[in-house]
Parts: C-alpha cells; sequence; structure tokens
C-alpha cells in the first residue's frame, strides 16, 4: 500500500506549504538536523548531523547551479526517507541520503 501525504507534510519549508518548481533541483537530499541556539539566544537550525545525532530530518532539493533549498523537514527517520523516496518517484529526481 503506498502511503498518500498532504502539502503540509511535503513541503512545510515551503511557502504556503505549496509545491516547489522542480527545475530548479537536480536531485533530492536528506540530512540529519538540529536546532542550536547563538551566545545570544537566538536558534538557528544546522544541517549535516549523523542521524544517531539529529533532532529531526529535512528533505532538500539540490539546486542546479549550487546549494540546497529545504523542501520539508520530519521528526522521524522512517518517515522521513518514506518522504523522501515518494518525492523522488513524483519528481523522477535522483534521491541522497546522507544520514
Amino acid at each position: 500500500m503506498t502511503a498518500t501525504y498532504n502539502a503540509a507534510q511535503l513541503y512545510n519549508c515551503c511557502t504556503n506549504h505549496e509545491e516547489p518548481d522542480w527545475g530548479q533541483f537536480d536531485a533530492l537530499e536528506l540530512g540529519g538536523c538540529r536546532t542550536e541556539k547563538m551566545d545570544d539566544g537566538e536558534e538557528f537550525v544546522e544541517g549535516g548531523y549523523k542521524r544517531s545525532e539529529a533532532e529531526f530530518f529535512t528533505v532538500y532539493g539540490h539546486l542546479r547551479k549550487g546549494g540546497v533549498e529545504a523542501v520539508t523537514d520530519i521528526t522521524m527517520y522512517g518517515e522521513a526517507v518514506a518522504i523522501l523516496s515518494h518525492l523522488g518517484e513524483a519528481t523522477g529526481l535522483p534521491v541522497n541520503n546522507y544520514c
């Protein structure tokens, strides 16, 4: 049985939970992330964490021009892998799991 996802699950990092322009990407990536604090208490998200160190996981679109853009954040690793796979199949983009 194939899972069904809504826009809030698939595109929660995108403006208004709208599907991005997939043509700007050449691949999808899954990365482990954590929320960190600066000395002044302001919070920011930092990626590049191993699965065992991550607080949550982000599916990124790898931009053709370089860099990445966050598409969606997912709390649980298994669900993150499933959503990465779903988006890869839906878009035809190659997927990379860096967790």
